[in-house]
């Protein structure tokens, strides 16, 4: 058995740059690795299956898990199954990447589980095939991304401490939604994502700082009850800011105690709130493990 923590991702800070003629947009953004985290199990079998402990992801063909699983099969040329089993933590279609996180950490254990042996770049061209985000998570920690999210420049990690407040999403490809809602005016030139790279590098706080996001205007259009969680957490005591496109919503924090407030203020109004910590560049080595574990 082999066992991978598959972790969340937040954007400290996303604008998006234009729009290339094929309809895809140019952004920069800070990806960034925290420590909310599905976990999955791998065992290797005949044929290849996806249980969970939420029954609708399930051997569901569209799962992230099961056609990452499938790609890296057919790139690689081998007839071998797996039973995957995910035990999901992070919540769904909320933003915070947890299908592509679960897709990227079923690349690195298949391959050891395999044998395969292919290498990060190569891992990393398949990754690409199914999302970008994959192609994130494969790298891990704390990136700077630019092109169409999938250029990625690893920058120091910043110890912080964030509140979560996850809002669901029941629209139908909502990325694809959000993007094509987009206008010229949402553009901007990246000044100042660029300006919170900066700061990271110099290891300054980015605790508190307005985050922007591209995707202010369609969002909120798309989820006004987005103005009122918002609002919930500016009494808390928050900055809150878009988790990347959204629908959730963060905030940053240098001390523990002060986002544990935040949370317990947040909860007060009727909202979930959950504190996490950033995390450096993931061990991404599979932990193995007897049956027993």
């Amino acid at each position: 058995m082999l066992t991978m923590s598959a972790h969340a991702k937040v954007n400290l800070g996303l604008e998006i740059l234009g729009r290339r003629p094929n309809g895809y947009h140019d952004v920069m953004t800070i990806l960034q690795e925290i420590d909310l985290a599905d976990r999955l199990t791998f065992v290797d079998a005949a044929e290849l299956t996806l249980g969970s402990n939420l029954p609708a992801l399930a051997d569901d063909p569209d799962n992230l898990v099961l056609r990452a699983a499938r790609r890296l099969r057919d790139v690689a040329g081998v007839r071998r199954g797996a039973e995957i089993n995910l035990e999901k933590l992070i919540p769904i279609a909320a933003g915070l990447g947890g299908g592509s996180s679960d897709a990227a950490a079923t690349l690195i254990a298949l391959n050891r589980l395999w044998d395969i042996g292919m290498s990060r770049a190569e891992l990393l061209n398949v990754a690409r095939e199914i999302g970008t985000d994959v192609a994130f998570f494969l790298a891990g920690g704390t990136q700077l991304a630019t092109g169409l999210g999938d250029l990625l420049e690893p920058l120091p990690r910043p110890y912080l401490w964030l509140v979560l407040v996850p809002v669901f999403s029941s629209v139908p490809d909502k990325t694809r939604q959000l993007y094509a809602a987009l206008r010229p005016d949402d553009w901007s030139d990246g000044r100042q994502v660029a300006e919170i790279a900066a700061l990271l590098r110099a290891g300054k706080s980015i605790a508190r700082l307005p985050l922007p996001s591209g995707f202010s205007r369609v969002t909120l259009a798309m989820f006004p009850e987005l103005a009122n969680a918002l609002a919930v957490m500016r009494r808390a005591g928050a900055v809150p800011s878009l988790c990347g496109a959204g629908p959730s919503i963060m905030s940053v924090h240098d001390d523990h105690d002060e986002a544990r407030r935040v949370a317990e203020n947040v909860r007060r109004d009727g909202l979930d709130a959950r504190v996490a910590r950033t995390v450096g560049v993931a061990e991404r080595i599979p932990r193995s493990s007897s049956g027993g574990e």
